[in-house]
């Protein structure tokens, strides 16, 4: 068993969902945190509920990771914190038809869910690889392995961190580099995603939603095992490993038809 004990792990996306939620399992098994997000109040309000608890150190830092260079600036501000373990979180969805969505706001969602979440990843893979010790948990999503109408673009972002996190395990694990890196994809899960994203929770939605915490053991104790990829959930596995079969526009289709909200 690997012993997490007054190790520090960064976490992005901290406020609410996955990210409260990694923010918790790892307090509880000692880690020290670095919780960052926009939310200033739900930041701290998370503090003191794990300090309390765990009795854990919590430093807070307020930012949007959407800006432009703002995971340098992110990673300049924890450098010297010796970070072991990098949760990249951070990430949101938008629903629509692709031709009625805003650019300027796609192009911030894709700095946020792609650009900032590689970024962190290099520049701590540097840090881990230097003293052969670390973790990288990428959040993607059950989006990455099927064309997904209405969330085209999000899904997109999704593929790309999951085949980013397999491909940069496998360089740092035929580096022999003790470097964990694994990517999380999760379906539809009881986070505040589907609101933000602009979506309403069909009948459909309701019967598929899972529950966050769970999902995020499972991502962690995966992590810990360097698991290429966790994917909570029976019916998730089955229906990822029922669309090799088919070719991608019948899938895309189906997504189509099982996303769309009828009104």
């Amino acid at each position: 068993m690997i012993s997490l004990k007054g190790k520090k792990a960064l976490i992005t996306g901290a406020s609410s969902g996955f990210g409260a939620d990694f923010a918790d399992i790892l307090a509880k098994k000692g880690m020290d945190l670095v919780i960052t997000a926009r939310r200033e109040e739900k930041l701290n309000a998370l503090k003191e509920s794990i300090v309390e608890k765990y009795g854990v150190k919590v430093r807070v830092i307020v930012m949007d990771l959407s800006g432009f260079g703002a995971a340098e600036k992110l990673y300049s501000e924890v450098k010297d914190d010796n970070i072991d373990m990098l949760i990249n979180n951070a990430g949101y969805g938008m629903y629509d038809w692709f031709e009625r969505q805003d650019a300027a706001k796609l192009d911030k969602m894709v700095q946020l869910n792609v650009v900032s979440a590689f970024v962190l990843a290099n520049l701590f893979a540097k840090d881990f690889s230097a003293k052969n010790s670390g973790w990288i948990l990428n959040v993607a999503s059950f989006a990455a392995f099927n064309p997904t109408p209405f969330y085209a673009v999000y899904g997109a972002t999704k593929a790309f961190l999951m085949n980013f996190s397999v491909a940069i395990r496998t360089e740092l694990k035929k580096c022999g580099k003790n470097v964990c890196v694994t990517a999380l994809c999760p379906g539809f899960t009881a986070t505040e995603f589907v609101e933000r994203a602009g979506q309403k929770r069909s009948k459909l939605l309701e019967m598929m939603i899972g529950r966050s915490y769970p999902a995020a053991e499972e991502a962690i104790n995966g992590l810990l095992k360097n698991k290429p990829i966790v994917m909570p959930r029976f019916i998730n596995r089955f229906a990822a490993f029922f669309l090799r079969f088919l070719p991608r526009s019948i899938a895309a289709d189906a997504a189509f038809m099982s996303i769309r909200d009828k009104d």
